[in-house]
């Protein structure tokens, strides 16, 4: 083979390496980057955006808060994997539902993806379950999803290794809010007051995962400062709002997000506790006269914005 030939042939060798290359890369690239913005509860709260921005809580660098322009954008991005972390009861094993399995489930609760729920609260490391189960069921996923998925890759907190996606950093933890709007055809009205609600009750999750003194706290409370009908009433409140009820972890979450940090009688109320509004503000002042260890504020006053 002549010198001319043997050249052509290694340049086309290595385009065909190059493309190559440059296709792999494309496949594991972010098609689109959200940038990260710091922010003060009172920041987030009074921002307005019509794109989904991701705010990084100055209190707190290990809160991430989505915020995003409408109910059913929120809900193609959280909505699944929600469902697979606080709601999942009567599946064989645990496993994310198919676009058609969630659409069922979502329409038998008498919800539609805008309003089965209204702020969400997701670990990193519930994350990395969810895209490995969701890989190893074969499942299409939303372009929402994949979104977040890359998010978390271009973040450093995930990364693909092997074919399996492991938690570089587990224990941070995602929050979703609504943005203010008018009612739609297909989604609700959210007030200020709303998103302040929303943005108060998910920010207590975010204490919970991420300061280990004050989960200890929340834990010590319910096993020892509630009584069994307060406990079975949290329970059956939960439950009615679709919460698996399998061990006490989310069940204590949700107690101390409901109980101290919803400042929105439509969402909580001793009504819907199923107690008298004497016996609720007795576990709110026992809640905070164990001096809970959180910069988060123990009397929220009804009606009023920060």
């Amino acid at each position: 083979m002549g010198v001319g030939v043997m050249l052509v042939s290694e340049v086309r060798k290595y385009l065909c390496s190059f493309w190559v290359g440059v296709f792999a890369l494309l496949l594991v690239t972010p098609s689109f980057a959200l940038d990260v913005v710091d922010g003060d509860f009172k920041t987030i709260l009074y921002g307005r955006s019509e794109t989904l921005s991701v705010w990084r809580y100055s209190g707190n660098p290990n809160i991430l808060v989505f915020d995003f322009p409408g109910l059913t954008h929120q809900g193609l991005s959280f909505n699944r994997v929600m469902q697979l972390t606080e709601q999942q009861t009567s599946e064989p094993y645990p496993r994310p539902l198919s676009t058609e399995e969630l659409a069922k489930y979502i329409e038998a609760s008498r919800r539609t993806q805008a309003d089965f729920a209204f702020g969400h609260d997701i670990l990193v490391s519930e994350f990395v379950q969810f895209f490995n189960w969701a890989d190893r069921d074969k499942l299409v996923l939303n372009p929402e999803e994949l979104l977040i998925r890359d998010f978390l890759v271009q973040q450093g907190m995930m990364r693909s290794w092997r074919g399996f996606y492991q938690a570089l950093r587990p224990d941070v933890v995602i929050l979703s809010i609504p943005q203010m709007q008018e009612r739609k055809s297909n989604e609700p009205r959210i007030t200020i007051a709303a998103r302040y609600a929303i943005l108060m009750h998910e920010m207590a999750h975010g204490e919970y995962y991420t300061n280990p003194y004050y989960k200890a706290y929340c834990q010590r409370f319910w096993a020892e400062s509630l009584n069994d009908a307060q406990r079975d009433a949290f329970k059956k409140f939960l439950s009615n709002y679709g919460y698996s009820s399998y061990g006490d972890e989310l069940i204590i979450n949700e107690m101390q997000a409901y109980l101290m940090f919803t400042p929105d009688p439509a969402s909580f109320s001793a009504r819907k506790l199923g107690v008298s509004d004497t016996e609720l503000d007795a576990m709110r002042d026992a809640f905070r006269k164990g001096k809970p260890a959180t910069k988060l504020p123990l009397n929220l006053p009804r009606g009023e914005l920060p």
